[in-house]
């Protein structure tokens, strides 16, 4: 696997491949896990796995603490080769050096597709070229967007809020079931409704 793409299963890291895509051919991608669920936003290592498959492209899965989590990202670098990588930051400038430096240490090229973008066009694109997400996480604050569809009415809700629309500031968390990069739409049910100690959850299942 030359190139490979992080993988979370939600918005920003689905467009950040769909762009790379343009650019270049993308070998695997890389989703991180604790405990059975991604550990970006939670979703379901079943959930991620059917988003593979609906993609027709392999997804790895490494389990891996916080703690750990350099050393095992380092470690997938070197046991498959890998020479570029491809994340989807967009302007959180300290996790940008953490994995610039993580890369360099690991001969690895990073590439980052929307950094920099504004985060309300981004959103905008997203949408606009077909991808279909919905809100699993959100701020306590934020509960009544729980469940909701991330489209054009979400987006303008979140700009009279002040609510950053790509949720850079943590306001809440996406799962992605269709789209550009997909072959089929992954088939999904909304669960249970958990509480974390800074979030509301919606879990997320297959049929």
């Amino acid at each position: 696997m030359r190139t490979i793409a992080m993988w979370s299963g939600g918005k920003d890291s689905s467009l950040a491949l769909w762009r790379a895509l343009e650019e270049m051919n993308v070998d695997g991608l890389l989703c991180m896990i604790y405990g059975g669920k991604a550990r970006a936003h939670g979703i379901d290592v079943e959930v991620i796995k059917a988003q593979g498959k609906a993609m027709g492209r392999e997804i790895v899965t490494e389990e891996t603490t916080w703690e750990n989590y350099e050393e095992t990202l380092k470690s997938f670098f070197r046991r498959f080769g890998v020479k570029k990588a491809i994340f989807g930051d967009i302007y959180l400038q300290e996790h940008r050096d953490w994995i610039e430096r993580v890369c360099k240490e690991s001969g690895v090229e990073p590439f980052f597709p929307l950094w920099g973008e504004n985060t309300e066009k981004l959103a905008k694109e997203f949408v606009d070229v077909g991808f279909e997400a919905y809100i699993i996480a959100v701020r306590k604050d934020l509960r009544e967007i729980l469940g909701r569809k991330f489209d054009r009415e979400l987006i303008e809700f979140a700009l009279e809020k002040g609510i950053d629309p790509c949720g850079e500031n943590g306001e809440f968390h996406t799962v992605v079931v269709d789209g550009p990069i997909f072959k089929e739409r992954v088939p999904f049910k909304f669960g249970v409704i958990y509480e974390s100690e800074k979030y509301y959850h919606l879990s997320i299942t297959l049929p």
